[in-house]
């Protein structure tokens, strides 16, 4: 599991000491506590335990931060800022956004919001569980900006097959079971087909008669999967465990879990 130093509340409190050991050299820690808003026996008792591992040493009568202590102090709070800034991405809030038109529509008018094939659709008036306002006219297909956006995107992840092409050493899309990869594809299909290795590309060329692109396969699946598209993934051992690794990230970090299921050709 990644570690959480905003949870670690003990280390906070140590490294917030710490900091105020460097911002008043000859601070006490009563003035300490103050500031904090802790106790002085609560700072006596951290000052003991960081003292024992460490990280500040008595010098003249007062605390003095160690080396150790002032690499700790800023590792620690790097790593805080890391986790800051990434909650911060997340929650950022969207006040309007690009939409395709799925009706006519005119601006000023409500408009609901839904995903279609991982595409986001605009609908004069639909009842959606994320509305907005059109901020210009637009026909049917064309793009349209919205704004106003109240309420959130109800979104369904997409299902995802992978299929295990043979290695290079061991014959490649040569060596694959054709007919039975075009039955996989056409049993399961998908909004979007991805190959993430030169031998996955070929054999999904010769399964679908599609001229396939080799670009971030791992990114535009994981992309496309959030939107709702069903994807098939095509490649040797080494790519399909990149794309199954990163399907587990996205379940630890985020709880969404894609619904998937791999077939070795």
């Amino acid at each position: 599991m990644k570690e959480m130093p905003l949870r670690d509340l003990k280390r906070n409190t140590e490294l917030l000491i710490l900091v105020e050991l460097i911002r008043s050299p000859s601070t006490r820690l009563k003035a300490v506590s103050e500031r904090l808003g802790v106790t002085v026996q609560a700072v006596s008792q951290y000052a003991a335990a960081m003292r024992k591992e460490g990280l500040v040493k008595e010098q003249k009568g007062t605390l003095r931060p160690t080396r150790k202590g002032m690499q700790l102090l800023q590792e620690h709070f790097s790593r805080i800022k890391q986790d800051v800034d990434e909650i911060l991405r997340s929650i950022s809030v969207v006040d309007r956004c690009v939409a395709v038109a799925g009706s006519s529509v005119r601006k000023g008018r409500t408009v609901g919001l839904v995903m279609e094939d991982g595409m986001m659709m605009a609908f004069d008036g639909a009842k959606s569980s994320s509305t907005g306002v059109a901020l210009e006219d637009a026909e049917e297909g064309d793009d349209v900006l919205i704004g106003g956006l109240e309420g959130i995107l109800e979104m369904e992840l997409g299902k995802l097959l992978v299929l295990e092409a043979p290695s290079e050493l061991d014959g490649g899309s040569k060596a694959a079971n054709i007919v039975q990869a075009r039955q996989k594809v056409e049993d399961f299909s998908p909004g979007m087909l991805a190959a993430g290795d030169t031998v996955g590309a070929a054999l999904l060329m010769k399964a679908s008669g599609e001229m396939l692109i080799l670009h971030a396969p791992i990114e535009s699946s994981m992309s496309a999967l959030s939107k709702g598209v069903d994807v098939v993934y095509c490649g040797t051992r080494e790519s399909t465990e990149l794309l199954i690794d990163a399907v587990a990230k996205l379940k630890a970090e985020t709880g969404y879990d894609i619904k998937w299921r791999s077939f070795k050709l």
